[in-house]
């Protein structure tokens, strides 16, 4: 996933949750930050919606902003407003 375009919070905001998941020494994320088992469906007040696989999804209330990271599509930032997430965890 090219980093490079990518907005300098949330720039931080990967670093911050690479810490959190004992992984600081890093500063992007790998192919191992990716859940093979997750879908995330998001859901829009206007009744459009979208749905990812094996995303890396991480809330940024202080933004107002949810990420959803995917290793081969890149990342895609949502206002929170207005937005409903469901994630499942395939078994």
């Amino acid at each position: 996933m090219k980093h490079g375009d990518l907005p300098e919070r949330w720039k931080s905001k990967i670093i911050e949750y690479l810490k959190a998941s004992g992984e600081g020494n890093r500063s992007r994320l790998s192919a191992y930050d990716f859940f093979p088992n997750r879908k995330v469906k998001i859901k829009f007040e206007d009744d459009s919606f979208a749905e990812f696989r094996y995303p890396l999804v991480i809330n940024a209330p202080e933004f107002n902003e949810v990420g959803v990271f995917t290793e081969h599509c890149g990342y895609h930032i949502f206002n929170l407003g207005g937005t409903y997430l469901n994630i499942v965890d395939d078994e």
